[in-house]
């Protein structure tokens, strides 16, 4: 499916293109670092599960989004886990980049990006949609891109652990009015 170009504004310009792109400017996504992000369904639909007197279970959509997560350092050995929750219809994670010291990080291939914070998102989002086609389960589940926020303190992690953790006590479902 081709994306629609339009008119945006980037930096206090508008430009010509695909979409505004959320990433920090000239950031290097690769780099060894927590991020937090946040993955939303298509159209905020809650199929991931239901929150329940502060707890949080998961549907079957839910289990293979949990089951993609653990996947993720078999494809990409330099990243470790940290903390993740599967919400109704978003997910939160933090995601560390742990390059060994000596390594040297390659160049930006022309076309692809497999090193970066994307590419481990998006390896995440087609493993999911790989699963569900495995089990004959075929919509759209995630809405385009991500949320990202990059963690730059001991208390920014801190804030953000403990954000993931109380999630399910905090969610409150906002009621849609048709």
């Amino acid at each position: 499916m081709k994306q629609k170009r339009t008119m945006y504004r980037r930096n206090g310009v508008m430009v010509w293109g695909r979409y505004n792109s959320q990433r920090k400017p000239g950031h290097d996504y690769r780099a060894n670092g927590y991020y937090f992000v946040t993955l939303n369904s298509e159209g905020r639909e809650p199929v991931l599960g239901v929150v329940a007197s502060a707890v949080m279970t998961v549907s079957r959509i839910g289990a293979m989004v949990w089951e993609c997560w653990y996947e993720i350092p078999k494809h990409f050995p330099f990243v470790k886990l940290d903390a993740c929750i599967v919400m109704p219809e978003h997910v939160h994670a933090i995601i560390v980049i742990a390059h060994p010291p000596d390594a040297v990080l390659a160049e930006q291939p022309a076309h692809g990006t497999s090193q970066t914070l994307g590419s481990i998102v998006r390896g995440w989002k087609i493993g999911v949609r790989n699963l569900m086609q495995e089990c004959g389960i075929d919509f759209d589940l995630w809405q385009r891109g991500f949320h990202d926020r990059i963690i730059t303190s001991d208390d920014g992690l801190w804030r953000a652990r403990r954000y993931i953790y109380n999630n399910p006590k905090n969610y409150k479902r906002r009621r849609r009015i048709h």
